[in-house]
């Protein structure tokens, strides 16, 4: 099915409002449409603004983002969007307030990573507002640079476009289009076709876990299946070996999460050979 470029769909998304770093301002506003993310001349103080959303907008003028399209995805954590820019399509993923979002225990993930200012470092653990502005961002600009690590190193993941606040745009994974490929989880695959993703699917967390990292949230849910590859997604929670005395613990767990996902595709592996195999890269 094709989607009409300049139509906008109004499908409610799970999408919070956008606050960005050091703003004073910290009125939540509940869900919105996508179309109250677009700019209503009328209504906004600057008419060539295209967004109300001042992240995207500054996201437009630097080049990266032209326009919304439609919702692809919409979760607890963030929604993800279609948009085009000059080169085509792209993916837009706008993070939920984290005062209202449900992840909030993440201080395990967090264990480890190098944040470069004690204040910010004081504030993020005491929970001011100050801290939460702070890990907000921190927490979306985490996913963007490991986006960028596993993309270096072979791990097939969408490519890292650009970030501001919290809101980060990404390679688009699907058709022409713009219909954007499916989750494992949400296919049912012949067996040879499974099997081949579960393949692919190992060989990209051994590529992770060569690279240093673990990837926290591993299973066919964060998996598409684009024209016979398997691509991961979703980063935030990644964590590096080095740093975080969790690691092999949420290594175990992926494994774990993976072949049993995987389950429902008709594929049985043994959980502590792969494991092995991948924690040897």
């Amino acid at each position: 099915m094709k989607i009409a470029l300049n139509n906008l769909d109004e499908e409610d998304l799970e999408v919070q409002s956008f606050i960005k770093f050091k703003s004073k301002k910290h009125k939540l506003t509940g869900k919105q449409s996508i179309s109250q993310l677009v700019s209503r001349a009328e209504n906004y103080a600057d008419p060539d603004a295209k967004f109300e959303n001042p992240d995207l907008n500054e996201l437009s003028r630097m080049g990266f983002l032209d326009e919304l399209i439609s919702g692809i995805k919409t979760g607890k954590e963030a929604s993800v969007f279609l948009g085009k820019n000059s080169t085509g399509f792209v993916a837009v993923k706008i993070y939920t307030d984290l005062r209202v979002r449900s992840f909030k225990r993440d201080a395990s993930y967090r264990e480890g990573r190098f944040i470069g200012d004690a204040r910010i470092q004081k504030a993020i653990e005491q929970g001011s507002q100050a801290g939460l502005n702070a890990h907000q961002i921190l927490w979306v600009q985490e996913e963007f640079k490991q986006m960028q690590h596993l993309y270096q190193y072979g791990v097939q993941v969408p490519k890292a476009i650009a970030v501001n606040g919290i809101s980060l745009v990404m390679e688009f994974i699907g058709d022409e289009y713009g219909n954007p490929s499916p989750r494992i989880s949400d296919l049912k695959m012949e067996k040879d076709e499974a099997e081949e993703a579960f393949r692919q699917s190992v060989q990209n967390l051994k590529l992770i876990v060569r690279s240093g990292k673990v990837h926290g949230d591993y299973s066919t849910f964060n998996i598409l299946w684009h024209n016979g590859k398997a691509v991961v997604i979703d980063f935030p929670q990644v964590i590096e070996f080095k740093n975080n005395p969790n690691a092999n613990v949420f290594l175990e767990r992926d494994v774990n999460s993976l072949c049993k996902s995987f389950m429902k595709q008709g594929v049985k592996a043994d959980e502590a050979k792969i494991f092995r195999e991948v924690r040897a890269g």
